[in-house]
């Protein structure tokens, strides 16, 4: 096979290349892997811990319940986000009236 030396340089050239940006994706990939271990360590020291501290746990990011700052929406108003679109001031479908008192609150009978 002959290669101009044109040639030559160009495919070493597209090969480093090649490397950098394999090692780079290698290297994310390591980074990805151990966050994820973190918040395995993480989640497995907050369910020893048991109750609350170890209820309702992420797989995708630690929480701190002291420092409140998770980065989603609903933690900056401490709370659900209101509904949007057009059926937002409506509640469930089948429970639109108001209500008025529990059906057998009258009857005492049944509790003694």
């Amino acid at each position: 096979l002959h290669f101009s030396k044109k040639a030559l340089k160009r495919k070493v050239k597209k090969k480093t290349k090649s490397q950098v940006a394999w090692k780079s994706r290698i290297d994310q990939a390591n980074e990805k892997m151990d966050e994820k271990q973190s918040i395995r360590n993480h989640n497995v020291k907050q369910r020893a811990l048991g109750g609350e501290a170890g209820a309702n746990l992420s797989k995708k990011r630690i929480k701190d319940r002291e420092d409140g700052a998770e980065g989603t929406a609903d933690s900056a108003s401490g709370g659900k986000r209101p509904r949007l679109g057009p059926h937002a001031g409506k509640g469930r479908a089948g429970f639109e009236g108001k209500k008025q008192d529990f059906i057998n609150k009258g009857s005492k009978s049944r509790s003694q």
